[in-house]
């Protein structure tokens, strides 16, 4: 395993390394992005990617939430004083070539960034670059979840070598020092070949589900407080967490027809606290947001056709139609083992959801898109911010009231930038400006890695990497790397 530079921008000593290596360095040109009017046209807001919207001595009014120790985070991001960006920090290996290697699970705080890598979690020290600590598990890391504590501990659920290799461990660890703070067994009875169990967080407590039940246990003593037996008909499809805990039970009719429900579940007792019942025309359903509820479902389709959301006691609110396409939302259940709540490309918050418009293509190298959002009380339209030429623009999650979203080029010239969007004015601001290089650029598409902002800084992680060779010797890949402001 290795570990990138210390956080400087990319230097002459990198780019040397990689020119021995024969590997072709992209930089590409800053170029400042022209301020265009904001125009309201048909109750829209119209946005092109203006830098700081026209308000650049603004203070930035996203109003930090208080919070305890053992709540989920939600931190609301400050812009660096400089606008040019840099290399943070790197994770990569070397891998057997022409092999796949799962790498699941991405996360960071404001002393390091951590990824997982097959049978183990390793940790960059973000100030310095160096390792700072690597945790090896009993065997391959076969659930997580996307969510950390204010005071920085995630959960994930790995396989056990003694039992057929059964994903039956779970563990809270501690990211800034990698220490397991507990272990446990869950019951998980399933093959090992199939129906992995699920990890989420909620306040105080981590929760798994898997096919003919599920469990609770407290956070910090890892004491089960509940556990739930299968449902005639139904199995636990998986939790999602943050402020609430849903859960989605699968289920089939008397006719053997395929149905869904979405439980509420009170996260220290595990009783139900209401019951959604999908239509059973619907295939495919993902928990976008647990609060406010808001899924994300597929009607006759492969793909996600569809946005449901419901109020706080679980009764229908309004959809939000994607168009046969004309909307993007990527949700990868099969990727992402047995979570129900992995999709790219969203972000809920001031009771509207932001989502991408699908490509629009002018040429081979000439694409762009935009961010829409919709009421979730009405389904209607409510904001769009343009991409710009060649460029596109992916909403990350919100930050207090505002939007974090980042851009890349299409054209080989553009750069990445990180910006936070306000819905309210339809006004941008930028973070800053940065470049990826080659070998890193697999981890920037949203569909297959994670992309997390915290502390100013943006992270890309990649799920799954191939092992490459030059002369028949495995070179290093990029399993994870962040950008933060050089300001």
């Amino acid at each position: 395993m290795s570990f990138g530079p210390p956080p400087s921008p990319f230097t002459q000593s990198q780019r040397a390394a990689e020119e021995r290596r024969s590997r072709r360095v992209r930089v590409w040109a800053c170029a400042a992005l022209a301020l265009v009017a904001v125009v309201c046209v048909g109750g829209w807001f119209l946005i092109a990617g203006s830098p700081d919207g026209g308000d650049s001595g603004a203070s930035d009014k996203a109003a930090a939430v208080q919070q305890a120790p053992d709540d989920i985070r939600e931190t609301v991001e400050k812009r660096p004083r400089g606008t040019a960006g840099h290399l943070v920090a790197s994770v990569q290996d070397r891998i057997k070539p022409n092999q796949d290697q799962e790498t699941p699970g991405t996360w960071a705080t404001d002393k390091v960034l951590v990824k997982g890598n097959n049978d183990a979690l390793e940790a960059v020290d973000i100030d310095s670059g160096d390792e700072a600590w690597r945790h090896d598990l009993t065997g391959s890391i076969c659930a997580w979840t996307k969510h950390v504590t204010v005071d920085g501990r995630t959960a994930v659920a790995f396989k056990d070598k003694e039992k057929d290799g059964a994903c039956n461990q779970l563990a809270l660890f501690d990211l800034d020092s990698g220490k397991k703070l507990w272990q446990v067994v869950i019951p998980w009875k399933e093959s090992a070949l199939g129906n992995f169990p699920n990890v989420a967080m909620t306040k105080g407590v981590v929760s798994s589900a898997w096919a003919r039940g599920s469990a609770g246990y407290d956070m910090k003593s890892g004491k089960r407080l509940w556990e739930r037996k299968g449902v005639a008909n139904c199995r636990e499809g998986g939790f999602a967490g943050g402020k609430s805990l849903l859960l989605r039970l699968d289920c089939t009719t008397s006719d053997y027809e395929p149905t869904t429900k979405i439980v509420k579940i009170d996260p220290r007792s595990g009783k139900e606290k209401w019951r959604y019942d999908v239509a059973e025309s619907v295939g495919l359903v993902f928990i976008v947001s647990s609060e406010p509820p808001v899924l994300a479902v597929a009607a006759g389709e492969d793909d996600v056709s569809d946005l449901i959301s419901l109020d706080e006691r679980g009764k229908y609110r309004a959809t939000v139609r994607l168009d046969g396409g004309h909307y993007k939302v990527d949700c990868a259940g099969d990727i992402i083992y047995s979570a129900v709540d992995d999709c790219s490309d969203i972000a809920v918050g001031g009771d509207q959801v932001f989502i991408t418009s699908g490509e629009d293509v002018d040429g081979s190298n000439h694409q762009t898109n935009r961010i829409v959002s919709f009421d979730l009380a009405t389904g209607n339209p409510v904001v769009k911010f343009e991409a710009g030429p060649d460029q596109m623009i992916h909403p990350v999650r919100m930050s207090g009231d505002q939007l974090l979203a980042y851009r890349n080029g299409t054209d080989n010239y553009a750069p990445f930038s990180l910006v936070s969007l306000d819905p309210r004015t339809g006004k941008e601001k930028v973070f800053f400006y940065f470049t990826v290089l080659d070998e890193a650029m697999s981890l920037t598409y949203t569909k297959f890695s994670d992309v997390i902002v915290e502390n100013g800084r943006i992270f890309f992680g990649s799920n799954m990497v191939r092992g490459e060779a030059i002369k028949g010797k495995p070179v290093p890949e990029w399993l994870a790397f962040g950008v933060g402001s050089a300001g």
